[in-house]
C-alpha cells in the first residue's frame, strides 16, 4: 500500500488534509480531515465511489484489511450515504 497526505488550503483559516492510500490496482481510500468537523472517507472502487464516516471502526478495519471478514467492511460501507457512480 502507498499512502500520500496532502493539505488543501480553500481560504485563509480553512483547510483540511486528505489523505490519499492505494489498496489495490483501481481500489484506493481517501481521508478527509478538518480540525472541528468530523472525518470523513472515500472508497474509489473502479468508476464508483463510496462517502462514509472515518470513526474508529472504519480506521481499525482499514488498518487490518488484510485479516478483516468481509462482513465487517461491508458493515462499515452500508453506513455510506449514497453510492456514486
Amino acid at each position: 500500500m502507498f499512502t500520500q497526505m496532502q493539505i488543501l488550503e480553500i481560504e485563509p483559516d480553512y483547510s483540511y488534509v486528505v489523505e490519499r492510500t492505494q489498496l489495490l490496482d483501481g481500489v484506493r481510500l481517501e481521508v478527509f480531515r478538518q480540525p472541528g468537523y468530523e472525518d470523513d472517507a472515500i472508497l474509489y472502487i473502479g468508476d464508483n465511489e463510496i462517502l462514509f464516516k472515518w470513526d474508529d471502526e472504519a480506521r481499525s478495519i482499514f488498518s487490518e484489511l488484510d485479516t478483516a471478514e468481509p462482513i465487517e467492511l461491508l458493515a462499515i460501507l452500508a453506513q455510506a450515504p449514497k453510492v456514486l457512480a
